[in-house]
């Protein structure tokens, strides 16, 4: 695609800030952190309207259902925050306590009944991406809170940290899944560096967190506790029930909402994964007939971490847990203003209505914008690359699934979770780990300490989680800094990770007299 010279006066920026202002109001996420970074999070059932998707021109049509989700709102609010700052969040459980009997796989279900779902009304947080620390009343997803009860988290953010796209959401072993496909989740936004460069700067911004809520519109008797317009039973989730459901992708608790840009304009979109399974694979798109032409994106970072790189492709992959963020923009491969008019976001992995996620509205008067330069990019890429030299150890993850027994075995090394297992590693250590797995695809994920990887393409790229298809391994690199403590390594197919496929990963203080080099 040919890039364009623009300059500062080109840009009409007043007006389309208030636009978007506008628009996020009506299609973003809710902003609720002062200035303070005091949030409170009430968690509790609550009645949302979701929309069928009709025919252009016949009046909208809604399922209502009932949920569990934080403020009242389906998705949660978006905290945004800086390097330095303290986040203080009190999640106050309002659920009721919980039932004798919540799970699909267990008559009665509790604290002691480990890999299978459970505690459907306890709950926690997990800050994704974040390099916090994973102890105490910080990032600590080792907290169970109990219905009518309140906790305070206090979240330090170092100096130091990446600015980039994080989010938060629901992350008790036995629940996790119902509770992220009940929408418990939301978007938390570190401001920075990045956000200074002028091209980027003057770019209206968009998050946007696509979401899986796997209602059912009848009573299954098949499923214990699973009622009509409600999520309340793990056979919701399995391979192939979204599909069966014809649910669609919420983007900010929307089905099908549309966005609107200038001709010529350029933004920047944060994509957010929080669905519990189905990967996506995300395209902008002109369509004549039944002919689909791609778009242009311009990557600049992935699960929070700038590239300092500007990529072009025309689709982003995106699976449980990823983030990235890119540059779009209303022109055609020339550089030329787009045509008024609709074009769309779609799902490539997706057919039928599920294919559609978005309509882009063209229109308005055009105007001429930058994309953002490499040079000016590059100096924010926040983390060296580690060489051979530099490791200190390895570690190896090997996911699979054990079908030969009912119900099937989730396995990481070929061992459910167990709270008593922990994988030790030191303060200071820099290891590789082979990360791979037996069958299925499994998205890796890390707390804490995000790793170095190369992509099949040859891009090397910082991520805290990955997706390894079946029968496929990786190398990964990473650094254990700043932090002691014990945090979580899963599958985040959420599901999986209820059911077994987690461990437990604890950073220790080096012992006296340990040097830090190969062993």
């Amino acid at each position: 695609m040919a890039f364009q010279e623009m300059t500062e006066t080109d840009v009409a920026e007043p007006r389309r800030r208030e636009r978007h202002d506008e628009e996020t109001r009506r299609h973003g996420p809710d902003r609720r952190v002062n200035r303070d970074h005091f949030l409170e999070l009430d968690l509790a059932y609550a009645t949302h309207k979701i929309r069928r998707v009709t025919p252009d021109g016949a009046p909208p049509e809604y399922d209502v259902v009932k949920l569990r989700s934080y403020n009242g709102k389906l998705g949660g609010p978006t905290i945004e925050a800086e390097p330095g700052d303290t986040l203080y969040i009190k999640l106050d459980n309002q659920l009721p306590r919980e039932p004798e009997a919540d799970s699909a796989h267990d008559p009665h279900p509790g604290p002691g009944h480990g890999n299978a779902p459970h505690g459907f009304n306890t709950s926690n947080l997990h800050f994704h991406g974040l390099h916090v620390s994973p102890t105490g009343n910080s990032d600590n997803v080792l907290i169970e809170l109990p219905p009518k009860h309140s906790f305070p988290y206090e979240v330090k953010i170092p100096y130091d940290h990446p600015a980039g796209t994080y989010w938060y959401h629901a992350h008790k072993h036995g629940s996790a899944t119902l509770h992220l496909a009940s929408g418990m989740a939301g978007a938390l936004i570190i401001r920075g560096d990045i956000d200074r460069v002028p091209a980027i700067k003057d770019a209206c911004e968009r998050i946007i967190l696509f979401q899986q809520i796997p209602y059912t519109l009848t009573d299954d008797p098949t499923a214990p506790g699973q009622k009509a317009n409600m999520v309340e039973s793990y056979s919701l989730f399995g391979p192939g029930v979204w599909q069966s459901l014809g649910r669609r992708f919420t983007l900010n608790g929307e089905v099908e909402p549309t966005y609107e840009l200038n001709p010529g304009e350029v933004q920047r979109w944060r994509f957010i994964h929080g669905g519990i399974r189905e990967g996506l694979k995300l395209r902008l798109v002109r369509r004549e007939g039944n002919v689909e032409t791609p778009l242009s994106q311009f990557q600049i970072a992935h699960d929070g971490i700038t590239t300092g790189r500007i990529d072009e492709v025309t689709e982003t992959e995106m699976f449980p847990g990823y983030r990235v963020d890119v540059m779009v923009r209303a022109t055609d491969d020339d550089g030329r203003p787009l045509n008024p008019g609709t074009y769309y976001l779609v799902d490539a992995l997706a057919t039928g209505p599920a294919h559609t996620l978005a309509r882009v509205c063209v229109k308005g008067k055009p105007v001429r914008m930058a994309l953002p330069k490499a040079e000016q990019l590059a100096p924010l890429a926040p983390f060296k690359g580690i060489g051979n030299s530099e490791v200190t150890g390895q570690q190896e993850v090997i996911f699979s699934i054990d079908t030969s027994v009912t119900p099937p075995r989730f396995l990481v090394n070929g061992k459910p979770f167990d709270p008593h297992h922990v994988r030790q590693v030191l303060l200071g250590d820099v290891e590789e780990w082979k990360v791979g797995s037996l069958n299925f695809n499994h998205p890796f994920h890390i707390h804490v300490n995000p790793f170095q990887v190369k992509l099949q393409d040859g891009r090397l790229i910082w991520k805290d989680t990955l997706m390894v298809m079946a029968g496929q391994t990786f190398r990964l690199r990473t650094r254990y800094e700043r932090y002691i403590g014990k945090f979580m390594m899963h599958c985040h197919i959420a599901e999986h990770g209820d059911l077994g496929m987690a461990e437990l990963v604890e950073v220790l203080a080096p012992y006296p007299g340990h040097t830090h080099g190969p062993h």
